[in-house]
Parts: C-alpha cells; sequence; structure tokens
C-alpha cells in the first residue's frame, strides 16, 4: 500500500483546493479517517423502475406490452444492514468533493467505498459490491417483498456504506437501519491522500524518501519499470525529480546542483556537470536534436539510450559503447556530455 499523507499537513507549492481539484480530475483517491463517533453499516440499497402494462391492437391479436418508465425510478433502502468492522479510511464521491472544494465542509449521508485493516495489516480497498461478494450471503426473495408480481419491476440491488451513532450496535428484525442514520460533517484539512498522487504539488526536500516507482510518467525523470535498478540513473532521476520536477521554492543554480550532487553521489567534478546538464529543465549547452526525444530536460535521451542499445543484453559489448557516444554526439551532445552520459546509462552489472 502506498503510504498516505493527511493532506493539511504537506508542504505544498499550490492551494489545498487546487490539489483537490487535480485529484478529481484524475480520479485519484481522497480520504477520511473513519469516524471514531459513529459507527459504518453496510445497508441494502434496491433501485426499482417501475413498469406499466400497455395494451396495443394489430390486424390480428391484441399484445401486451411491457414499457419501462425512467420517471418512475427511485431507490429505497432496506432495513436489511450489517455493521461493517475494521474500517480504516473512507473514499470521498466526486459529488463530495465538488462540495468539498466549493464550501470548504460537506456533510456526508454515506459512502461507495472504504478502506478495511486487514489480517496482514494491509489496507484493502472495499466497494459496495466487493463488500456483498466478500462478507454477505444473498437475501432471499421473501427479505426483499418480492412476490408474483414482481414481472412488473425491475430490481437491481447494491450496497452503500452509511453511519449511525457509536452506542448503536444491534439491529433487530423489526427496527429499520434508515431511523438510525446520521450524516457526517466533513472539513478540507481532513483529508488524506496517497502521498504518490501529489508529488508534482509538494516542496520537496531532499531529505524526503523518494524512489523511482513514485516518479510519475509525465515527469522527463520517468523511468519505465523494466529499466530501473540497470544503471545509475535511478539515482540521478530521483535526484532530478526532488530538485526540478517537485517544484521546490528554490531550486538550486547549476554551480549548487553540481555541488550537491558531488556530495550525494561521489562524482567529480566533470562527471557531475554533466550529470547537471542532463538534470537542469533548461541546460546550457549542446542538446540534442530530436524533440520527440527530449525538449528542454535533456535526461529522456539516456532512458532511450539504455531502452535502446543496453536492454536484454547478457555480456558487455565495447561496440555498444562506442555507439552510444556516437549517437549521442550525432544527435547534437558534446563530446565530454556524451562520454559521461554513456557511464551514466551503463548497466551496474558491466564493469566500468
Amino acid at each position: 500500500m502506498k503510504k498516505l499523507v493527511e493532506l493539511s499537513n504537506v508542504n505544498l507549492n499550490t492551494s489545498v483546493d487546487d490539489v483537490i481539484q487535480h485529484l478529481l480530475q484524475e480520479n485519484k483517491p481522497v480520504l477520511i479517517s473513519a469516524p471514531v463517533s459513529k459507527n459504518i453499516w453496510a445497508v441494502y440499497e434496491r433501485d426499482i423502475h417501475k413498469t406499466h402494462l400497455i395494451k396495443y391492437q394489430t390486424r390480428d391479436h391484441v399484445i401486451q406490452r411491457k414499457v419501462s418508465r425512467e420517471r418512475f425510478k427511485r431507490s429505497e433502502l432496506f432495513k436489511f444492514a450489517s455493521l461493517v468492522e475494521n474500517v480504516e479510511y473512507l473514499r470521498l464521491s466526486n459529488d463530495d468533493l465538488i462540495k468539498l472544494i466549493r464550501n470548504g465542509i460537506v456533510s456526508l449521508r454515506f459512502v461507495s467505498e472504504l478502506y478495511l485493516n486487514t489480517e496482514s495489516l494491509e489496507l484493502e480497498l472495499m466497494s459496495g459490491e466487493q463488500y456483498i461478494e466478500k462478507y454477505e450471503t444473498p437475501i432471499n426473495a421473501k427479505d426483499l417483498r418480492i412476490n408474483s408480481q414482481s414481472d412488473f419491476y425491475d430490481y437491481k440491488y447494491n450496497i452503500k456504506f452509511f453511519f449511525t451513532r457509536k452506542s448503536f450496535k444491534f439491529l433487530s428484525n423489526t427496527h429499520f437501519i434508515v431511523n438510525e442514520l446520521e450524516d457526517l460533517p466533513t472539513k478540507i484539512d481532513s483529508v488524506y491522500v496517497f502521498e504518490h498522487d501529489i508529488l508534482s504539488f509538494v516542496n520537496q526536500d531532499f531529505e524526503r524518501e523518494i524512489d523511482t516507482p513514485d516518479i510519475p510518467k509525465t515527469s522527463p525523470y520517468y523511468i519505465k519499470d523494466f529499466l530501473r535498478n540497470q544503471s545509475e540513473l535511478g539515482q540521478l532521476s530521483i535526484l532530478g525529480f526532488r530538485y526540478y520536477w517537485g517544484k521546490t521554492a528554490n531550486p538550486p543554480k547549476v554551480k549548487g546542483l553540481v555541488e550537491l550532487i558531488m556530495n550525494q553521489l561521489d562524482y567529480a567534478a566533470k562527471k557531475a556537470e554533466a550529470a547537471a546538464f542532463f538534470l537542469n529543465p533548461n541546460p546550457n549547452g549542446l542538446c540534442g536534436k530530436t524533440k520527440t526525444i527530449a525538449d528542454g530536460c535533456q535526461f529522456p535521451y539516456l532512458t532511450y539510450c539504455l531502452e535502446r542499445f543496453w536492454d536484454d543484453q547478457q555480456e558487455f559489448d565495447k561496440n555498444i559503447t562506442s555507439k552510444i557516444k556516437d549517437f549521442l554526439v550525432t544527435e547534437g551532445f558534446s563530446i565530454d556530455n556524451a562520454k559521461y552520459a554513456e557511464l551514466f546509462l551503463r548497466p551496474s552489472k558491466f564493469l566500468r
């Protein structure tokens, strides 16, 4: 499970509203902690589409047809419900997020998804459908008041998760859950998000732990799964992401970045200068001419060459190192940067 953070405690480079708006557009989870003052119940709900019989006559027969009318559609809560245990977080719906952004507070009537704490201490996402499938047995027709006239109705059942006071823990056969339901007020400063989903909005601190899987595909420092942990590109991508893609308040100048690389990665000065060139979003110097590979930050040239020349290579081939350097020089890079680039992306299993 990815790390969860309380959004109000994150050092953001924009407003909380903007971040939640982004998560809403990307359909990313926005959560709240399960309320300690309320119980959570899985409640059955039925959508009803009432159907009418309409008679019409052909030349030979009178035919009866069932005609569905959307205007008769309604929802009905049943008394059948079960208390949900081990709930850690509740996911807010899109409608609730829109209200939360607009007003800073929303009163939740129910949620459709939640996260349960499992025996392995992992969080498990649970929707109403998944809850029925995993924890519930089907309700029989008599319980749902389906009789011989049910041919005139279309039924669709689902579960939503509602709230009651904490002291309400038992539901008798004659007690309707709907009489016990309560709303859950939620403020915008109480939401949680997955850290991975908001990295581009965080004022990155160099000491903060980031791994290559945290870097999104939209970042120039992204490395494909099958190319990770093969070369020095992993640690370079993390540096670039921390200092530039994370939109830090004071991104380092070239000289400062060179010093940081020397201190953190123990590079010699020339090698650190070449690394800084490939990490800089707007590098000074000779860049590659193929904009479809890299436009601005030149780091994608390194991942491109790693995939093109070294992927699936089981043995060291000196000719490949020469091909990489020749390719980069042909693309427009300086000889020095091409030389160090080949070292950065050369798989670690091959001796330098």
